[in-house]
C-alpha cells in the first residue's frame, strides 16, 4: 500500500507540473504605436535577454529593451518589414518548473508616412503648413539651394508649419520635404511641395526656371495651380526642336517632360508651347505667357577632343582618370557638357610640327576643325568643321557604337626650303618624302596650316596667269584643295623641288597617286618656309 501511495503521489505531482507548464503564459511580441514593438512577459520570474536583435535585410541590428519596449539602435527604413527575435530568460525555480528560456519572434512593419498635399494655397502673411498622413517625429525641409534642415517633434505632430516664405501677394515657389514617424527611422527621399498665392487666374510654376540653362537630360516640370485636366484636358504642351521623350502626370496638378535618348540638342534654344495663356509665377512678378524657352549649353571643347581622340580622328588616345563612362545616351549627353577627367596621350611617334600645333593656342583649334571635317566627311555630312547640334548628336552616337575613323590619321608637311619637299605622315610612320613645287614670286603658296576641304580624283583647274591671261587645265589628277585655290595635286613638270606653280603644291603624278589615298577631307597641310 505504501508503494502504491508513493506512485500515486508522483503521478499527481507530474500532472501538476505538466499543468503548470501548459497554463504558464507564453511571452509575446506585439506592435506598438510609439516604438518598434512591445514584449508581453509573465508577471514575475521572466526577463528579456540583452541579446535581443532586429533582423534587417539579413543583417543583425542590436536593439534596446526597456520596460518591455523594443527600440532599434540603428536607423531602419520606413515601411519595411523586419523580424524581431528575443530570448526570454526565467528565474531558476521557474526554469525548473516551465523551462529556463524561451525563444520568440514576430514580423513587424516600420510605420511610413507621406505628405497629404503636394500643392498648397499660400495666404498673405500666413505660414505655410505641411500636412502628413500620420504624426511625424522628424521632418526634413529644403528650400532652394540651402542645405536641408531636420526638425524633431515630441510628441509627433500631423501638421508642420514651414513659416512665412514671402509676404508678397504673388509669392509662389516650392520646397523639398519628407517626414518619418519615428526618430529611429531614416527619412525617406524628399518630395516637392509647391505653393501658389490665392489668385483668380490659373498659374504655373516651372522648373528649371524659363530663360535659364537647361541640361540636355533634365526634365521640365510644370506645376499648375489647378488640375491639369481642367486647364489642358488631354492635350500636352509642345516641345521644339522636336525631342524624343515622354510626358507623365505624377499628380493631378503636375506634368513632367522627361527627354529620352540624347536629350535636348546641345547649343540650342528649347521652346515649350503651353497651348493656352497662363500666369507664369516668378517670385513676386507673375507674367502671362503662352510659350516658355530655355538655352541648352553647348558641348565642351574638351569633350570634343576626348571623343575625336577615342574615335581615331585625332592622333592621341583619351584615358579617363576615374570609372569608365556608362555607355548610355544620357551619360554621353551629360558628359558632353561636363567632360569627365582624364588625360590625352599621343598614340604614335608624332612629327614635331604637329605636336607644336597642338601646344599652341592657335594651332589646337585647327587640329580640332580638321578632325571635325574628317568626321563629317566619313558620316556624309556637310563639312563645315563646326560643332553644330547635329554634329554632336552624330558624334555621341558614333562613340556609343564605337564607330571609329575609316581613314586613320594623316598629316602633310610642305617645306619651301630648297629643295622644296613634301612629307606624308600616317599613323605614326612616314609614308614618303618627295620633291614638290610651290608658288612662284607674286603667287606664293600661303604659309600656315590648313585642313583639306575638297578631295578629287581628277578636276579641271582654271585661273589667271601672272600676265593676265586665263588658263584652263583639264584632267588634273589626285587633287586635295586646302586653301582657296591652293591644292596638293599631280602635275607634269620638267623637274621638282623649286617654285613653279601659281600657288599649288605640285608633285609628280605617280607620287601624287600614292599621296591621294592617305589624304582626306580634314587632313591638315602645313606649308612652312
Amino acid at each position: 500500500m505504501a508503494l502504491a501511495a508513493c506512485g500515486l503521489g508522483a503521478a499527481l505531482l507530474a500532472g501538476a507540473l505538466l499543468g503548470a507548464k501548459a497554463l504558464w503564459p507564453t511571452a509575446r511580441i506585439t506592435g506598438s504605436e510609439t516604438a518598434l514593438a512591445r514584449v508581453q512577459l509573465a508577471p514575475f520570474g521572466e526577463r528579456v535577454s540583452a541579446a535581443a536583435v532586429v533582423i534587417r535585410s539579413g543583417h543583425w541590428v542590436k536593439a534596446s529593451i526597456d520596460a518591455g519596449v523594443v527600440e532599434p539602435l540603428d536607423q531602419l527604413a520606413a515601411g519595411s518589414r523586419v523580424t524581431v527575435e528575443l530570448t526570454v530568460r526565467r528565474a531558476g525555480w521557474l526554469g525548473w518548473l516551465v523551462g529556463s528560456s524561451e525563444h520568440i519572434q514576430a514580423v513587424v512593419e516600420t510605420p511610413a508616412v507621406h505628405l497629404s498635399q503636394r500643392l498648397i494655397e499660400a495666404l498673405p502673411g500666413r505660414p505655410l503648413e505641411l500636412t502628413f498622413s500620420a504624426p511625424v517625429a522628424a521632418v526634413s525641409l529644403q528650400l532652394g539651394a540651402a542645405p536641408p534642415r531636420v526638425l524633431h517633434f515630441t510628441p509627433p505632430r500631423w501638421i508642420v508649419p514651414v513659416g512665412v516664405i514671402d509676404s508678397g501677394a504673388n509669392s509662389a515657389g516650392s520646397l523639398l520635404a519628407s517626414g518619418s514617424a519615428r526618430l529611429w527611422e531614416r527619412l525617406p527621399p524628399p518630395v516637392r511641395v509647391s505653393w501658389f498665392p490665392a489668385a483668380p487666374a490659373p498659374e504655373v510654376l516651372v522648373r528649371p526656371a524659363p530663360k535659364s540653362l537647361l541640361d540636355p537630360t533634365s526634365p521640365i516640370i510644370l506645376t499648375f495651380s489647378r488640375p491639369v485636366s481642367s486647364l489642358l484636358g488631354a492635350r500636352r504642351p509642345t516641345v521644339w526642336p522636336r525631342t524624343r521623350g515622354r510626358w507623365s502626370e505624377p499628380n493631378a496638378n503636375t506634368l513632367v517632360f522627361q527627354p529620352g535618348g540624347l536629350g535636348f540638342p546641345l547649343g540650342t534654344r528649347v521652346h515649350l508651347g503651353l497651348g493656352r495663356v497662363l500666369r507664369l509665377v516668378i517670385g513676386s512678378d507673375p507674367a502671362s505667357v503662352r510659350t516658355l524657352s530655355w538655352r541648352v549649353p553647348a558641348g565642351s571643347v574638351r569633350r570634343l577632343e576626348e571623343l575625336l581622340g577615342e574615335l581615331d580622328y585625332l592622333p592621341f588616345d583619351w584615358h579617363p582618370s576615374g570609372a569608365a563612362l556608362p555607355q548610355t545616351e544620357a551619360a554621353q549627353a551629360d558628359a558632353a557638357i561636363a567632360a569627365p577627367a582624364g588625360a590625352l596621350r599621343w598614340r604614335y611617334h608624332t612629327p614635331a610640327p604637329l605636336k607644336a600645333l597642338w601646344d599652341s593656342p592657335s594651332g589646337r583649334p585647327l587640329l580640332i576643325r580638321g578632325a571635325l571635317m574628317a568626321f563629317e566627311s566619313a558620316h556624309g555630312m556637310t563639312t563645315t568643321g563646326e560643332p553644330s547640334a547635329a554634329l554632336w548628336r552624330t558624334l555621341l552616337r558614333a562613340a556609343l557604337a564605337d564607330k571609329r575613323s575609316p581613314y586613320g590619321y594623316s598629316y602633310v608637311y610642305v617645306s619651301e626650303s630648297l629643295p622644296e619637299t613634301l612629307t606624308l605622315w600616317h599613323d605614326g610612320r612616314v609614308i614618303l618624302t618627295t620633291p614638290v613645287n610651290t608658288g612662284i614670286p607674286g603667287r606664293w603658296t600661303a604659309l600656315g596650316t590648313y585642313p583639306v576641304y575638297l578631295h578629287l580624283a581628277v578636276t579641271t583647274m582654271t585661273g589667271t596667269n601672272p600676265d593676265g591671261s586665263h588658263y584652263s587645265d583639264p584632267g588634273v589628277p589626285w587633287v586635295n584643295y586646302f586653301n582657296g585655290g591652293d591644292a596638293v595635286h599631280g602635275f607634269i613638270r620638267p623637274g621638282y623641288g623649286y617654285p613653279q606653280s601659281l600657288g599649288c603644291v605640285e608633285a609628280p603624278i605617280p607620287t601624287a597617286a600614292r599621296i591621294w589615298p592617305f589624304v582626306q577631307v580634314g587632313t591638315l597641310v602645313t606649308v612652312a618656309a
